[in-house]
């Protein structure tokens, strides 16, 4: 093979390289900063950890009608507007999840969970309106009027809080 043509080959391949690092530093920050949800699936990395932590977590999750859609735990996990966010081991998930979480794709059953008296009720009879913003307060008064704009609940305090759903904290 001639020289011309060995040259020829190492520019070209030089240039694709090259190429391929500025197109690589266009893509938006979103992108460069998570793990993509095809890494996750590929690599099983959050089942790479929590199958030593919290190993049922996993069986569960792997028996889900979630992973047989192909749901990530990224899918579930990832902050909603409003939310707080937390680092977790090179990803970026929220602190606590909520309904908001499941809204994403279960708006219909959301909508009857704001409604219910398992969402902002049940929270308030431990806490009381503490942990409501007003606009939260405003929605769960419209369906349960006296609710959640009201001191928390004697006996419910004393069960505590391993007694109280966190499902209703981002309604």
């Amino acid at each position: 093979m001639p020289f011309r043509a060995i040259f020829v080959a190492i520019v070209i391949a030089g240039a694709l390289i090259v190429g391929a690092f500025l197109l690589h530093q266009q893509r938006p920050e979103e992108h460069l900063s998570q793990p993509s949800q095809e890494f996750i699936r590929a690599t099983g990395k959050c089942a790479e950890c929590h199958r030593r932590e919290t190993s049922a977590v996993v069986h569960e999750f792997q028996r889900s009608a979630h992973a047989v859609e192909g749901v990530t735990c990224l899918d579930c996990h990832k902050p909603m507007d409003g939310q707080e966010e937390m680092e977790h081991r090179g990803f970026v998930i929220s602190k606590d999840l909520t309904a908001k979480n499941c809204q994403q794709c279960h708006s219909a059953e959301y909508r009857q969970f704001v409604r219910s008296r398992h969402g902002a009720p049940a929270w308030a009879a431990v806490t009381g309106k503490q942990d409501f913003t007003q606009e939260q307060i405003k929605l769960a008064e419209k369906y349960h009027p006296g609710a959640v704009d009201r001191p928390p609940n004697k006996l419910a305090q004393l069960e505590g809080p391993a007694a109280m759903s966190k499902g209703c904290m981002g309604c």
